[in-house]
């Protein structure tokens, strides 16, 4: 196992080279202490802290936020509410976090699995995902009306007219898993604005919400297996698939087998002969461990994680190289 060189060209320049399998320098041999599943939880809660933009404002007055990335926000005046149902006023602080990309998907543990009629878990084709968290006093607030969202189609693509709209919740295992909104009770909803070039949203609830559609591939579906090294876990690792070609998906493994040590999934999603790339995550004494390894895809097929394919990195060199895959 060897360290990767810290600085963002290695990064990138190993993503485009085409990972053979990761990237790695020719620097001192180290030894990866054993991954901290709390050390784990922490890198990723940075990094979603790090996402996390934020601007004061008067409750009674409302505000319109333009985010970094271009999102527009809009809470009308008078829409904050307490957990009683009573109208706040005063100063209150929005928090909001938008992510476009894989990248910043794996860093902070929000891939974009959905579920479907039946209650699977299956892969989306996001056009952004967002969260938005309103606080007085280090109290969490709720809307009491409804409230806009503008989110442009530039930061993920072309305008997709198949989107539709998600919220997200964290489940037990503390993964995040996106719902649609049926939207028939006019209190939340998307429409495809092809003036704006983007996605103006409507909704009654903070928290997490998401533009999205389910992937679609005809090709027949398998489960695979990913083996991790020993001392690796679902406490303290993460599996994620990047598609090839598909920069707006990632799915995620999220079912560990403590007896063969493998990551896997319910439902067999995966198309049989799709290229992707498992990306594999963990932590060491606080520093990212990864690995990233091509793949085809083959029927009941596994793939190894091996000690000889960890490495370690920064959060932002581990973000460009996943953002560099094709």
């Amino acid at each position: 196992m060897k360290t990767t060189l810290t600085s963002k060209l290695f990064a990138i320049a190993c993503g485009i080279a085409v990972l053979a399998s990761s990237c790695k320098n020719d620097g001192t041999e180290i030894g990866l202490a054993s991954a901290s599943s709390a050390n784990f939880k922490a890198l990723r809660e940075k990094a979603l802290k790090d996402l996390v933009q934020q601007q004061t404002f008067k409750a009674e007055e409302g505000i319109t936020f333009t985010s970094e990335k271009g999102a527009k926000l809009t809470i009308p005046s008078d829409c904050i509410h307490d957990e009683n149902g009573n109208s706040v006023d005063g100063d209150v602080t929005l928090s909001f976090i938008e992510i476009y990309d894989r990248g910043n998907m794996v860093a902070t543990n929000k891939p974009v699995m959905g579920k479907d009629e039946e209650g699977n878990l299956l892969p989306l084709v996001t056009g952004g995902e967002y969260n938005i968290k309103v606080e007085k006093g280090g109290k969490e607030l709720k809307a009491g009306c409804i409230f806009q969202v503008h989110i442009p189609a530039a930061n993920t693509g072309a305008l997709d007219f198949g989107m539709k709209l998600w919220t997200g919740q964290i489940n037990d295992e503390g993964n995040l898993v996106w719902d649609e909104v049926e939207g028939a009770d006019g209190k939340g909803g998307i429409r495809a604005n092809e003036q704006g070039v983007g996605y103006d949203i409507w909704g009654d609830e903070f928290g997490w919400a998401n533009v999205d559609r389910f992937y679609n591939d005809p090709r027949d579906k398998t489960q695979i297996k990913v083996t991790v090294p020993n001392g690796y876990n679902s406490d303290n690792a993460g599996v994620y698939l990047a598609y090839e070609n598909e920069p707006n998906v990632l799915a995620q493994l999220d079912t560990y087998d403590a007896q063969d040590k493998f990551f896997s999934e319910h439902y067999g999603f995966i198309p049989i002969g799709m290229n992707l790339h498992v990306v594999f995550v963990s932590e060491s004494n606080g520093t990212i461990v990864y690995a990233i390894k091509p793949a085809t895809i083959v029927a009941n097929g596994t793939i190894a994680i091996t000690d000889a394919d960890l490495n370690t990195t920064t959060k932002n060199n581990l973000i460009s190289l996943i953002n560099a895959l094709n």
